[in-house]
């Protein structure tokens, strides 16, 4: 197809100075899912060529060819690869939205636990309640790149990620000594709920392979290592007064959760709905600053 379009520019460019009154300064033309844009300044020609969509919207940072002609000479480049920046398509209408051939933008959730290292037998993990301890996902900016002529893609962006760790058998993680620790509170004081709760930037750096399944779908796989930067971090805890009011409170104390770590990160599915499944192989406190604990988490994710 390149270099049919090609081709066509060079026509378009003979067409021009052989009958330049039919063509005005400034020219547009399309063909099949390329646009070509001809300009004359100061004698001086440019003929480009991008990469359209099936809406017809053009992704201008795809050119692919570029001509330009001025004083008997010429120069020619061809693009081989193209970067494309993704907003989500929900703010776009319905009818200019595009097919996703990356994933990372989007929102999703899933079920997480704090078992120590790879045999899953850690300290914390008998006292999370995996029925409430969620992590959110919300991916906003996904950048992504074909690599040569494979069918493997690059995909780097940018999102929040939104951790909830709930415990159970009245646990909770304070600060004692500048270290945390996870804590029990004396009978006839319980805690009728606590929380762990923090809160990451995340950097994805993933490759991505897919393949069609007919019917303008196609499945998808992606792995690779997502960089986490923490903003925040608390411990709350929720306990009856002495009117019976269930109050909610914030232990005081720097967590000592690690500042910067990193998951490594499996993704999956069909078109815009998939599962992932992530695994920190850093504890989650800094060194010798809290128990045991690296972060397993599995879930479902929809792409924009």
């Amino acid at each position: 197809m390149k270099k049919i379009t090609i081709i066509i520019a060079f026509l378009l460019l003979a067409l021009y100075m052989d009958a330049s009154t039919l063509l005005p300064a400034d020219t547009t033309f399309h063909y099949n899912n390329r646009k070509v844009v001809i300009s004359e300044n100061d004698h001086r020609m440019n003929i480009s060529v991008y990469h359209q969509n099936e809406q017809g919207d053009t992704i201008e940072s795809r050119k692919i060819y570029e001509g330009i002609y001025t004083d008997g000479r010429s120069i020619e480049r061809v693009y081989e690869n193209s970067f494309e920046i993704s907003v989500p398509d929900i703010f776009k209408p319905k009818s200019k939205r595009r097919p996703s051939r990356s994933h990372w933008a989007g929102f999703g959730v899933g079920f997480a636990n704090l078992p120590n290292g790879l045999d899953f037998d850690g300290e914390l993990a008998s006292i999370v309640n995996l029925s409430r301890s969620l992590q959110y996902n919300l991916n906003l900016i996904e950048g992504s790149w074909r690599i040569g002529n494979s069918n493997f893609t690059g995909i780097t962006g940018m999102g929040i990620q939104f951790n909830a760790i709930h415990w159970q058998k009245n646990k909770a993680i304070e600060v004692v000594d500048y270290k945390s620790v996870v804590t029990t509170t004396e009978p006839g004081n319980e805690y009728r709920d606590t929380r762990l709760h923090y809160t990451y930037l995340t950097f994805p750096f993933l490759i991505e392979t897919n393949w069609d399944l007919g019917r303008r779908s196609h499945f998808f796989v992606n792995a690779g290592v997502v960089a986490k930067v923490k903003t925040a971090s608390s411990s709350k805890v929720w306990a009856n007064n002495e009117n019976g009011k269930k109050v909610k409170t914030k232990l005081p104390g720097e967590l000592n959760i690690r500042p910067v770590t990193l998951d490594l990160l499996l993704q999956g599915g069909v078109d815009d709905l998939g599962f992932f499944a992530s695994y920190s192989p850093c504890n989650l406190f800094r060194n010798n600053k809290g128990p045991e604990a690296n972060q397993a988490t599995i879930g479902v994710q929809f792409y924009f």
